[in-house]
């Protein structure tokens, strides 16, 4: 029974590890597209601008992803 529950907890801290990774890829690619790309001006003045949008979404992913490894050690 220890195997297999010692087993388990490799896989979970597999899936864990391949999540924060992930996050994080994906939090460079949106703080990427929020500064790089030239993005057409808002139709609505109320709606934030698109850059501003992705970085802070990348940025609050980010965070996520650092927690989660924090969380895991």
């Amino acid at each position: 029974m220890s195997e297999k529950q010692s087993r388990e907890a490799h896989e979970t801290d597999r899936r864990i590890t391949i999540r924060w990774k992930g996050m994080l890829a994906l939090s460079i690619v949106l703080i990427s597209l929020g500064l790089f790309v030239d993005w057409p001006p808002p139709q609505e003045t109320s709606v934030p601008t698109t850059s501003s949008f992705l970085i802070i979404l990348g940025g609050f992913l980010g965070a996520v992803g650092l927690l989660t490894v924090l969380r895991g050690e």
